[in-house]
């Protein structure tokens, strides 16, 4: 066969449908081969030159091609025309996974396939990954094309690992051409950027050995966040050498041997040699069983690495080996505040070679934080993540997620409902939900803002039993007896519809938004950890029940996971017109924005049924059942105002006995926070005053039917 080559880079060619040359130049130069009469090759070199017919481009869902190096790169070459190409036919841009087609500009191609994938360890990630291939090998066969060069894709922003974005990318072709004998597909070129070394060495082997068996790699994951006191805990399942923090604590035997045990020698490999040398020069005798050592932490992403002798297992009494874990985990955490460190990772102590029950090291762990933040109140030491992973990974997970029940609970800390608890949570370090998927919980808002280079917020697809509870939200809240009626419905009578058929959910994930929302719920916390935790509608005076959403939600775990009804934080719904809700997406709700009619004023205005919020969708002279768009908002209420008339408000009133005014002097501790409506009107009013008050978390687009 021929070896390609052009202008950038050479491609090392061998014919074969099942070996491949091992030349020892096959790395430098690339490799190639060839599976059922198509050319498979891995070259170094700009995808922007490359001349093929299909090229393929890993962008945002928004489609704004100057998001990434990669995309940007390929915008400058082809003209400022193909992203006027995609706003004129994306102008919502796409779903992840699907595939926007456009033509070239000045591209050497007749096509491009441009499209967004999912972050590794998200909700089918991977399957996502591969779709995505397929769809594009189908859009080059509807226009009978032969030839299509891919970049990593998943390599970079997602954070795939290398080699299983790799032979993934290579199952996905064989798949299709499998699936597909009479395909137009003659040739593939993985087009990897002369910087990324790794990654052209993981697409190379995974070419060469063409294994197509499924990766049996563990999928990472995080498993649950809460709160010891005043430590933040993740437990996850990943790496610890890949860990960027200021601590990672490593398991070794007594004479600490860096290459002995599969943990040690995974981050003796990570740190380099010097760590090793460090360790044979500063503690020639070891470490005693139940003690630790510190040493720097060469080459890891850290500043240090605390190396910990676990006691072996005392099978006769499991409480003594509990007690061990538990001593040896304060024992790190002490040598961490003493080099001033905020973050940890631990390791699953003892559960492989010590033979360690996973349910002991976890309950041990577990309660050696707890112990030491009790008694270590102004350490430094802020946030303990416990990472997981081998072959128990499953079992050992279950474990500390069962042990931290308690912990999550806040049972051994403050009670919830009190004002401790309120006070508890105001000192809490700020972190993403748990539950997101862009901007994942294991790294703090603050973090996540450093890191970002690809804007603030994200529009993910909610996974099946989110999109389920919402629409069970939906439904439960609609009132069909009084579609038409009220003073903003006008022009719904005419329509005839009952119902409303919810399409897509999806979630917000802005990390600038949530974060001004949660110093706004934190000063909630610190308000009801001074006057008390706030009444709730129902029991309010002259209150007509409580607020449907949350009423409806009692029952649903998905949705109410991180609410906080200690301070009246709610779900709510709030209609928005087509102009509007992709302003709100990336700025937040402003009641600066909103008009003066409102019977209180100048405000945000929520609801707690669906069929008010439905009003507000679309223009009263203009009524239609074209899709439509509602969002799920997470507000706090804080202290409510009830009024059974209207007022006009400039803010939430005074609660002072005898004051009740906007506009007097008494403190802002003293000052609702915000109003609802409980008159004789067919729906109640919910209304806040500060822009930071609201999240619009869940972006609803439905249809009236």
């Amino acid at each position: 066969m021929v070896t390609m080559s052009d202008s950038t880079s050479t491609v090392y060619s061998v014919s074969s449908d099942s070996d491949l040359s091992t030349d020892e130049d096959t790395e430098e130069n690339g490799v190639s081969r060839e599976y059922k009469s198509v050319n498979i090759s891995v070259k170094e070199g700009a995808l922007e030159k490359e001349e093929v017919d299909v090229i393929v481009n890993s962008t945002s869902d928004k489609l704004k091609l100057r998001h990434g190096r990669g995309s940007r790169a390929l915008l400058e070459a082809a003209g400022n025309g193909l992203q006027t190409e995609c706003d004129q036919k994306y102008p919502t841009g796409i779903t992840k996974g699907d595939v926007a087609v456009t033509g070239p500009g000045n591209l050497r191609c007749k096509s491009a396939c441009h499209g967004c994938l999912k972050k590794y360890g998200s909700n089918d990630a991977e399957k996502i990954h591969m779709e995505f291939i397929s769809k594009c090998l189908k859009e080059l066969d509807n226009q009978k094309l032969s030839s299509i060069a891919f970049p990593g894709l998943t390599t970079g922003f997602h954070k795939f690992p290398k080699n299983v974005a790799s032979k993934n990318a290579c199952r996905a072709i064989s798949q299709y051409i499998d699936a597909n004998p009479n395909t137009s597909l003659k040739e593939v070129r993985f087009v990897i950027h002369p910087e990324d070394k790794e990654t052209f060495k993981a697409f190379c082997d995974a070419v060469q050995t063409w294994d197509l068996s499924p990766i049996t790699e563990i999928e990472r994951k995080v498993h649950c966040r809460f709160l010891i006191n005043q430590i933040t805990v993740l437990i996850k399942v990943d790496k610890i050498e890949e860990e960027e923090i200021d601590m990672i604590v490593n398991s070794v035997n007594k004479t600490l041997d860096l290459g002995k045990g599969s943990l040690s020698k995974a981050i003796a490999t990570a740190a380099g040699s010097e760590v090793a040398e460090e360790c044979r020069r500063d503690h020639p005798s070891g470490v005693s069983e139940g003690n630790v050592v510190v040493t720097s932490a060469g080459n890891l992403k850290c500043k240090k690495i605390c190396h910990a002798c676990v006691p072996s297992y005392n099978q006769n009494d499991k409480g003594v080996s509990k007690t061990d874990i538990q001593n040896i985990v304060i024992k790190c955490l002490e040598k961490a505040d003493e080099n001033q460190c905020n973050c940890v990772a631990f390791p699953a102590f003892g559960t492989l070679y010590k033979n360690y029950p996973a349910q002991i090291t976890a309950g041990g762990m577990l309660k050696g934080v707890d112990q030491f933040s009790k008694s270590h109140t102004q350490s430094s030491v802020k946030r303990v993540i416990i990472v997981i992973y081998g072959d128990q990974h499953a079992e050992i997970s279950k474990a500390f997620v069962d042990e931290s029940a308690t912990y999550r609970g806040a049972c051994s800390g403050p009670e919830r409902g009190t004002q401790e608890f309120c006070r508890q949570q105001y000192h809490r370090e700020l972190h993403p939900p748990e539950y997101w998927t862009e901007f994942t919980s294991d790294k703090s808002v603050k973090l996540w803002k450093t890191e970002c280079d690809k804007g603030y917020h994200k529009l993910v697809d909610v996974d099946s039993s989110t999109h389920k509870a919402v629409d069970k939200l939906v439904q439960s809240t609609w009132q069909s007896q009084k579609v038409g009626h009220g003073r903003d419905a006008q022009g719904l009578s005419e329509l005839k519809y009952t119902s409303i058929k919810v399409l897509k959910v999806q979630r917000l994930e802005n990390i600038d938004v949530y974060e001004n929302y949660s110093h706004f719920r934190a000063r909630l916390f610190h308000k009801a950890g001074d006057i008390g935790v706030f009444e709730q509608l129902a029991s309010i005076s002259q209150s007509t029940g409580d607020i449907a959403t949350t009423k409806s939600l009692k029952e649903d775990s998905v949705l109410t996971s991180e609410l906080y009804h200690e301070i009246n934080e709610h779900f709510l719904f709030h209609g928005t017109k087509p102009d509007t809700y992709k302003k709100i997406l990336s700025q937040g709700l402003d009641f600066r924005m909103a008009g003066e009619k409102g019977m209180f004023g100048q405000g945000v205005y929520l609801a707690e049924s669906s069929t008010k919020a439905d009003q507000y969708t679309d223009d009263k002279l203009a009524r239609s059942k074209a899709e439509k768009r509602m969002f799920l908002v997470r507000s706090c209420l804080g202290k409510i105002h009830l009024a059974k008339t209207a007022n006009k408000l400039q803010r939430p009133p005074c609660f002072q006995t005898g004051c009740e005014s906007d506009s007097c002097e008494h403190p802002e501790r003293q000052r609702c926070d915000s109003v609802v409506g409980d008159g004789s009107w067919i729906f109640r009013e919910f209304v806040t005053y500060n822009h930071h008050q609201n999240y619009p978390e869940y972006l609803i687009t439905y249809k009236r039917v």
